[in-house]
């Protein structure tokens, strides 16, 4: 007979995070029948229910998770109020987001195909409604949210950060968008974008850490923009691969230049380039 395996303090630490966080099972049901609600189109299955009802039920769920841990809210039903309340601007911003994915990739075939098929478009989704229900002060959900798109799309946005309409996620894997980021309006980023930080130290998690990114703004694959301080000028066009940590002039154009040197009759050696990663 095998003996039984002990954790130490395993108990304490169950005990520690009971009440502090909601079940995931819950938070990801709600999600899905919020994109369920917004856009019948991206159901799992199919639902014959009116909207009213699977109004009702969302609510009734957000209500259900809300109440089942300590989220610091005096007013549950009215922080529920406040959220819905944004609802149908929210959706009118992901249309919106979804027709500039459609406009900016040739490829897409339709709006509906970014909606239906498009990982941007889907970490988009989610950013927006975790976004909305941290606007309105709610705790650990909207994270979780956001994380659970990072895994399925390799997108990861924290919802604190603040973006504007019309947003294109073009391929999107690797993209990560820092908690006090602001995006602008017609904003186009491509795969492998980081808007990050300067400094990660706990001191200064209440400043802006992260950089801000005006309209009509372009950042190629493998850009890393950090700093709170860094501010992208309106209609500039960031290549691949460029490291910035200060401000650009609105109707900038950042290259990252390489250098091509060609070897005659393949007898000359270069000098050693070591790289860590």
């Amino acid at each position: 007979m095998k003996e039984k395996i002990s954790i130490p303090h395993r108990g304490q630490f169950k005990e520690f995070v009971r009440g502090k966080v909601p079940e995931k099972i819950k938070v990801f049901a709600f999600v899905h029948a919020m994109i369920e609600y917004l856009f019948p189109v991206l159901s799992e299955e199919i639902n014959r229910q009116s909207d009213e009802y699977k109004y009702s039920s969302i609510e009734k769920l957000l209500k259900e998770i809300l109440s089942s841990y300590d989220t610091g809210l005096n007013d549950i039903q009215s922080v529920i109020h406040d959220f819905f309340i944004t609802v149908p601007e929210l959706y009118n911003r992901l249309v919106s987001d979804a027709r500039a994915i459609y406009e900016g990739d040739p490829a897409a075939g339709s709006v509906e195909e970014v909606m239906i098929s498009y990982p941007g478009f889907y970490a988009i989704l989610i950013y927006r409604i975790a976004h909305a229900l941290s606007a309105v002060s709610v705790p650990v959900m909207p994270r979780m949210l956001t994380e659970y798109a990072h895994g399925k799309t390799g997108i990861d946005i924290h919802p604190k950060a603040r973006i504007g309409r019309s947003f294109c996620i073009d391929h999107g894997t690797g993209i990560v968008i820092g908690e006090t980021t602001e995006i602008g309006d017609h904003v186009k980023i491509y795969q492998g974008v980081t808007l990050g930080a300067i400094s990660v130290s706990k001191e200064k998690a209440s400043m802006k850490r992260h950089p801000t990114i005006e309209d009509y703004v372009t950042i190629y694959s493998g850009a890393t923009i950090l700093g709170g301080k860094t501010i992208i000028g309106n209609h500039s066009v960031i290549g691949g691969n460029v490291w910035l940590t200060h401000s650009i002039a609105p109707w900038s154009m950042v290259l990252n230049k390489n250098e091509v040197i060609l070897k005659k009759n393949g007898n000359e050696d270069f000098e050693s380039i070591d790289y860590i990663i």
